[in-house]
């Protein structure tokens, strides 16, 4: 969901239980540094910057400029602030965020506004999505923007992990090779070449880089 300019940090009396926490990016946290970390974000949208929260995928998505973001990246850099982000949770959250949107690195994608105007090899925007689909989406969870230009594949296991596809870096190289090219091809010698159009939300471990390919 999109954060807007009406959510507001929750502050949690010390004496109300805790939410479950869900996703493995949350346990980098304290309950009390998640609460902090979660209030900075919200604090962050009400500046004017829409924020989009992924969590199931580790992820945030940012529309202006577009960026995508590892939480656990965020989160870990927020646990390793310690005191000082729980004294300034929105200042340590907006300036996290922003040395992500100032450099593309490990667990950030810099997307490009317009990745795709018009159609590459006759495929629009739809068709270059439900390519990637079917080519990634057998993993089960999958997430496809086609506004900001990014695809979430989710490679499953005890180390759940999710690979991030900047979608402009996909049509870029798709529209160099000849038409009809697979683009599990195209998205296999992007991977392989560790180009920065993609990254994953955690650094892969065992077989991860080769089960999001389906038949690869």
């Amino acid at each position: 969901m999109w954060f807007n300019r009406r959510q507001r940090k929750r502050q949690q009396p010390d004496d109300e239980p805790a939410a479950e926490r869900r996703w493995a990016w949350q346990l980098q946290l304290s309950p009390q540094a998640e609460v902090a970390f979660t209030g900075g974000l919200s604090a962050f949208a009400a500046e004017g910057n829409p924020v989009r929260v992924h969590g199931e995928h580790g992820v945030l998505a940012l529309s202006g400029p577009p960026r995508v973001i590892s939480l656990y990246v965020l989160a870990a850099r927020f646990a390793a602030m310690s005191h000082r982000a729980l004294k300034d949770p929105d200042g340590s959250v907006a300036a996290l965020v922003r040395s992500c949107v100032d450099a593309e690195q490990p667990g950030v994608l810099h997307l490009r506004e317009g990745w795709l105007n018009g159609e590459v090899h006759g495929l629009g925007r739809a068709d270059v999505l439900a390519a990637m689909r079917a080519a990634t989406g057998h993993m089960g969870a999958w997430y496809g923007d086609a506004d900001l230009g990014f695809v979430c594949v989710v490679a499953p296991g005890d180390d759940e992990n999710t690979l991030l596809v900047d979608l402009s870096a996909v049509v870029d190289r798709y529209g160099a090779v000849p038409a009809h090219t697979p683009l599990a091809d195209v998205l296999q010698a992007l991977m392989d070449s560790e180009h920065p159009g993609v990254t994953w939300v955690r650094p892969p471990v065992g077989e991860q880089r080769t089960l999001v390919l389906k038949g690869r």
